[in-house]
């Protein structure tokens, strides 16, 4: 007899959240959970990153409403919601913790000794990685079960991207849970079937920085060509339509016949290109000191970035004007 399958509902989002670490990506996911009702219980090893916190996330607070995102009644009280902590013991009764610390393996794995030594079994435990794989966090750990990847897009209060990546190990629970917590803050969540490093965006995102660098280094195009051809090409049909709906739209055989003969001649080296070692060996830091692919005055650097981020506001309204049109995805 064919077994009966039983449907489980899905489970309700955390209502609390602890997360460690408040750098860049930790400060975005603190406000996007905040302004949206949950409370958040925020570890941070640096004082003065705990005293500047709250008023780097009230800025992106003031923003969203500002910008009518949310309004100002939908986020009142998110101060009484913020509990800044130096002490790891401080988060023992979240039910879900984000972990958003540097991509040092060995940090990760001290946070989450300590983590495991004070939360009950049923914690879930995700990771903001940009790149490990899950097998790696979950191994030596005293419940691998409750571990997952999340993996969050700056700014992390705007964006609907979201990747969830459960290992081989992890809780179907674990997984329902951290769906769960992402469609309550408005994300748009894409799960993996298995576990993979970079997951699925960098994948495809770092295959196209590698043949823009080879663009350059062969001589081919230089900077500014390689970055104003995607931006007038991917750039405008990206936000609407991912590569397979985009090979549907517009002649799906011929992209087949292009592959046959393309991909021979494309960049698969598995070095770092020596134009980014460069770079990375001599300091530059991009806007933030001046000095990337390109050189920015500091003028510039705050223009490049204000752009950005009105860009990332405008482009949810037009994503979201198309996404009651085709269903989204």
């Amino acid at each position: 007899m064919a077994s009966k399958r039983t449907n489980r509902a899905a489970p309700p989002a955390p209502d609390k959240v602890g997360l460690l670490g408040l750098g860049l990506m930790g400060r975005g996911i603190a406000t996007c959970l905040l302004i949206h009702g949950i409370e958040v219980v925020a570890y941070n090893r640096s004082a003065a990153r705990r005293r500047a916190a709250p008023g780097q996330i009230g800025g992106h607070v003031d923003e969203v409403v500002r910008r009518r995102v949310r309004t100002r009644g939908q986020v009142r009280g998110w101060r009484a919601r913020l509990a800044v902590t130096g002490e790891v013991e401080a988060l023992a009764d979240c039910p879900f913790i984000i972990e958003t610390v540097a991509e040092d393996l060995p940090l990760k794995r001290d946070l989450y000794d300590r983590v495991e030594a004070v939360v009950p079994a049923r914690t879930v435990v995700a990771s903001n990685t940009s790149s490990f794989p899950v097998k790696l966090l979950q191994r030596g750990r005293r419940r691998p079960e409750r571990f997952i990847v999340m993996h969050w897009a700056e700014p992390a209060w705007i964006t609907p991207f979201l990747e969830i990546v459960p290992g081989d190990k992890t809780a179907p629970r674990a997984r329902r849970i951290a769906e769960a917590l992402g469609r309550a803050v408005g994300k748009r969540p894409s799960v993996a079937r298995r576990d993979v490093r970079g997951f699925i965006a960098n994948r495809l995102m770092y295959a196209m920085m590698r043949e823009a660098c080879h663009l350059v280094e062969s001589g081919v195009a230089d900077v500014a060509t390689v970055d104003r051809s995607l931006r007038n090409d991917m750039g405008c049909w990206a936000p609407i339509a991912g590569p397979f709906r985009w090979m549907d739209l517009t002649g799906l055989p011929i992209y087949a016949d292009v592959m046959e003969g393309l991909f021979p001649d494309l960049c698969n080296r598995k070095t770092l290109p020596e134009m980014m070692r460069k770079l990375r060996d001599g300091g530059a830091n991009g806007v933030v000191h001046g000095r990337g692919h390109y050189t920015y005055t500091k003028a510039q650097a705050r223009k490049w970035t204000e752009a950005w981020t009105d860009f990332t506001y405008d482009l949810q309204e037009l994503l979201a004007k198309y996404d009651k049109r085709v269903g989204g995805l």
